[in-house]
């Protein structure tokens, strides 16, 4: 059994990197692969941001056409540079997409993507033809009720990961990188007039958003602080965790059914004040990346208070995941990654999404009105064979939020 990354390594050799994580991680895996690997690496960039962790080269060039154009400038950089490989950061984006489209239509080229790690916060992600629902992981629940199989995955996947390094980078260090690279974006508009970038590109609006973000955060730790506290001491009585995802995060967007965030907690408000028990609560956690850009009080208190079970429904901020899984009943989710976070702490999972995690045996078959009154635990074995394929094919100790070098154990 062979992880991605090794499968990669073993069979890349002229390799194309088109956009990264914001920051200078894919400058670094450029040099990583070239100097320990001995691989050709070329680089793409499609605006200011990219441009200046990515400075331009003789291996590194700048797209500065229109999207309708990109597939023609694509196949025709392949041909010249005979790249037999491309990998990119997340496989949304439109020019992802494409180039996706073109690796699938060409013999011989492969199409790897990274992601933010599934098992978070000491992880990074990297797949093969795609992440998140898009996974090529195995989805059948018989292989992991077979017990040959599951045997084979933890043994590989001990031989692979042993001492992992905390190498979780700080909310500021994201926020200063992500700062920069707008502010490169926005000066450099004009080198790149075509640019379609998949959320919003104004320095102003996220620069506002993460000095919010920074101010608020201390405001909800003392806000929360009283219920935080009875969670954690177990004395808040029984409740569901509903984690919220970002507000324009590609996993609702593309793979959120047609429905917005605020559109899923109608559906499990809804929901929750007619079937759950009136003895369970339900805690609506806010994701953390999103707090300077939205905020959904207003319509959790209506919407609370209308279905009468305001004082059964709380809107937390500052609780840690960790504190929360360690007491609660169960879980419903969308399609996020604290969906593996409740399977890892053995918790029942509802997922209303589409998930890659969602199989039988794993996560609740039930519907959303039965699961509030009978929701059951995973199968404790199939979730342990399942979290070993996962770390193991796809887990890479690591961040991509360090400025000074790669920061990625499973690379050296």
């Amino acid at each position: 059994m062979e992880s991605f990354w090794d499968e990669f390594l073993k069979n890349s050799q002229r390799i194309l990197l088109l956009q990264g994580p914001i920051g200078p991680f894919f400058t670094h895996l450029q040099d990583y692969l070239i100097d320990r690997h001995q691989k050709t690496v070329f680089k793409i960039n499609f605006n200011g941001g990219d441009e200046f962790y990515a400075p331009l080269s003789s291996q590194v060039f700048n797209y500065t056409g229109d999207v309708g154009g990109f597939p023609e400038y694509l196949a025709q950089f392949v041909a010249i540079h005979k790249i037999d490989t491309i990998v990119c950061f997340g496989d949304g984006r439109i020019y992802h997409k494409l180039a996706k489209s073109f690796c699938l239509k060409n013999d011989g080229m492969t199409f790897w993507a990274f992601e933010e790690g599934y098992l978070r916060p000491h992880y990074i992600t990297f797949e093969k033809w795609g992440v998140n629902y898009n996974s090529s992981l195995c989805r059948e629940k018989e292989r992991y009720e077979a017990e040959l199989y599951c045997d084979l995955v933890r043994k590989a996947q001990r031989a692979k990961h042993e001492d992992i390094l905390p190498l979780a980078a700080n909310f500021f260090s994201r926020a200063k990188m992500a700062m920069r690279y707008y502010w490169q974006m926005a000066r450099k508009k004009c080198t790149f007039p075509d640019y379609i970038h998949h959320r919003e590109r104004r320095l102003r609006i996220y620069a506002g958003a993460w000095i919010k973000a920074a101010i608020l955060k201390k405001y909800y730790q003392y806000k929360d602080r009283h219920i935080a506290n009875k969670i954690r001491s177990n004395t808040f009585g029984k409740f569901f965790i509903f984690p919220l995802q970002v507000h324009n995060d590609n996993q609702i967007i593309r793979h959120g059914r047609g429905l917005s965030m605020s559109a899923y907690i109608r559906k499990v408000v809804h929901s929750f004040a007619l079937y759950a028990p009136q003895d369970c609560k339900l805690v609506i956690k806010h994701h953390p990346m999103d707090r300077g850009f939205s905020n959904y009080q207003k319509l959790i208190t209506r919407l609370a208070t209308r279905k009468g079970v305001q004082d059964r429904i709380f809107y937390m901020h500052e609780i840690s995941m960790p504190d929360l899984l360690r007491s609660a009943e169960g879980m419903v989710v969308v399609n996020s990654t604290s969906g593996i976070s409740a399977l890892i702490h053995h918790l029942p999972v509802k997922v209303i999404g589409n998930a890659h995690y969602d199989i039988p045996g794993l996560t609740s078959s039930l519907s959303l009105r039965e699961f509030w009154q009978k929701a059951e635990a995973p199968s404790i074995a199939n979730v342990n064979c399942y979290l070993s394929l996962l770390r193991y094919k796809t887990q890479l100790n690591g961040s991509f939020y360090y400025l000074d070098q790669l920061r990625v154990k499973e690379f050296k």
